[in-house]
């Protein structure tokens, strides 16, 4: 604490009495010379609606609250049955999918998803599983490109544009 300018206090009232720990840390005013951050930016490339599909509930809430703060209109699913669910009810433009999930993995979600015939439904593999073999399961399964976590907020961000550039009709509108 004190590194970042602040302070740590510990007291008690005695044996069996609890404790109380205080955490001091100065309040910080960004810069408004300096730039915002990744998140603040507005998406890169449109406004798309985005399917997270994970079962970690704190990875899954940090990267729907990053996907949101980019400017994407963001559902997850801690599950791949649930995630299929929301995919056929909310058609998603892309779809970030955890390959390690419980009972139906990642792999299989992409392959259904694949055989619902949207041509257009980006897939992303966002993964712990880093392998060479897992990267070439992932495509053969159906994923438009395999990412290894943890993921750069601003590596993501450039990793979805490219799905979707891939991805998009020609005749499809950006979503603002």
């Amino acid at each position: 604490m004190e590194l970042h300018g602040g302070s740590v206090e510990a007291s008690s009232e005695g044996e069996g009495r609890g404790s109380r720990f205080t955490i001091r840390l100065p309040l910080s005013v960004p810069d408004a010379r300096t730039e915002p951050a990744v998140g603040a930016r507005p998406a890169e490339g449109g406004r798309w609606r985005i399917l997270l599909v994970e079962d970690n509930a704190d990875a899954r809430q940090m990267l729907q609250m990053l996907l949101t703060l980019a400017g994407h209109e963001v559902d997850s699913a801690p599950d791949g049955v649930t995630g299929l669910e929301k995919a056929a009810a909310n058609s998603p433009d892309i779809v970030l999918i955890d390959l390690g999930l419980p009972g139906l993995d990642g792999y299989e979600v992409a392959r259904r998803l694949r055989a619902g015939g949207r041509s257009d439904l980006g897939l992303i593999a966002l993964t712990g599983y880093g392998q060479p073999n897992d990267r070439q399961a992932a495509l053969a399964a159906g994923f438009d490109v395999h990412v290894v976590k943890p993921v750069d907020p601003s590596n993501l961000s450039a990793v979805i544009a490219s799905v979707r550039r891939q991805r998009q009709p020609q005749n499809a509108r950006l979503r603002e």
